[in-house]
């Protein structure tokens, strides 16, 4: 073989090369699959729309027949593990990746990335299961997060305890007020609320320490955007008895 066809063969081999990856890397990005230990995964669409709750969003992903969402009921769960490690699928821009949860099954729910320069995971429901009933959940633990409070990290067993926050979340009337209408989430902190019924996902309702001494519980919070000080929607009740003083005492 002459050295002229020795390099005509080695060109369209190196051509025939550069097809192959131009041709998977167009198939990762716009969706096609995504290689993994376990071979394709399935990508998981997201359509977004108005939620029927005014200042909510009604977000669903869905990969095949399966059709998962996150709604005002789900604004409220959050992964017990912040940082999912099981990966089981991708969105189709940007790579984000879709999370089994640890304790759940994935058809049930699911963690989506949702965050931009920093992960931040939504807990997604598969819409053929009614969203989770947390009025009637009996909760074992409670835990408090934010900066504010001294009790802020404890963790709580104490069974009427946690039944003042339920109750005021479930029973409570919603009250204005200029302090909450503001909406400065310096005050906010939040509730991790476990149950048995619902492993590796907790009910997080949120909590504004008013500097003026009330306590306000509400149940969703929808912020202005992800890194705002303000919210434009939550449904706020006086806290119970209980739970306020637990909150304010040293």
């Amino acid at each position: 073989m002459t050295t002229k066809k020795w390099v005509l063969l080695i060109v369209s081999g190196m051509a025939g090369c550069a097809v192959l990856v131009a041709i998977g890397l167009f198939a990762w990005f716009f969706g096609l699959g995504s290689a993994g230990v376990d071979g394709w995964m399935p990508v998981y669409k997201t359509e977004q729309t108005a939620s029927t709750h005014p200042g909510f969003l009604h977000t669903t992903v869905t990969s095949g027949t399966s059709v998962y969402v996150s709604d005002y009921e789900e604004y409220a769960l959050e992964v017990e593990n912040k940082e999912p490690k099981n990966a089981i699928g991708r969105q189709p821009v940007g790579g984000a990746s879709v999370y089994a949860i640890d304790g759940q099954k994935a058809t049930d729910y699911i963690a989506v990335d949702e965050g931009s320069e920093m992960p931040a995971y939504g807990v997604y429901r598969n819409s053929q299961l009614p969203p989770f009933d947390w009025q009637h959940a009996k909760f074992q633990l409670m835990i408090l997060s934010g900066s504010i409070s001294p009790r802020v990290g404890q963790r709580v067993t104490d069974p009427a305890l946690i039944d003042d926050v339920v109750t005021a979340l479930r029973d409570g009337t919603p009250v204005p007020s200029p302090t909450l209408a503001a909406g400065n989430a310096k005050n906010i902190h939040a509730l991790s609320l476990c149950t048995d019924q619902l492993p590796g996902i907790v009910y997080s309702p949120k909590v504004y320490v008013d500097p003026a001494g009330p306590v306000y519980l509400a149940s969703s919070v929808a912020m202005v955007s992800p890194n705002s000080n303000q919210w434009k929607e939550a449904r706020w009740v006086p806290a119970g008895p209980l739970f306020t003083k637990w909150v304010r005492m040293p």
